[in-house]
């Protein structure tokens, strides 16, 4: 199913890395990257855990919006840029809902936010 205009840019969750080859792994996330912004025509957003972000991430994609995990910290995640949410905890708690979920905290205004959807054709 395709997403529609409107919805917010499709995310790449990006945690844990077990091959032979970094380069390889990140040449793929590349190009995934770049296929899915050239068909929606808006760039994707990058979730990762601050760890696996700040050892394998930082260096090549700090031009996507990011989505980061980190639990430890109480004001802000650990990594050295801007971010636009952010997973600060796995175990929050939501009436109507049975289980655990994810609470996370969005970094920006309403127009910051409307920049993450994909674009409406009348604009």
């Amino acid at each position: 199913m395709d997403l529609l205009p409107g919805d917010l840019a499709p995310v790449l969750d990006v945690e844990t890395y077990t091959g032979n080859d970094i380069d390889a792994f990140l040449n793929e996330i590349e190009v995934w990257l770049k296929l899915v912004e050239a068909h929606y025509g808006i760039k994707p957003v990058l979730y990762s855990n601050a760890a696996f972000y700040n050892q394998y991430l930082h260096d090549r994609f700090s031009d996507y919006p990011l989505w980061v995990a980190h639990y430890q910290n109480r004001d802000k995640p650990r990594v050295d840029r801007e971010w636009q949410f952010w997973q600060h905890s796995e175990t929050g708690r939501v009436n109507g809902i049975r289980g655990k979920v994810d609470f996370n905290v969005f970094n920006g205004d309403s127009a910051s936010f409307e920049a993450l959807r994909i674009p409406l054709k009348n604009r």
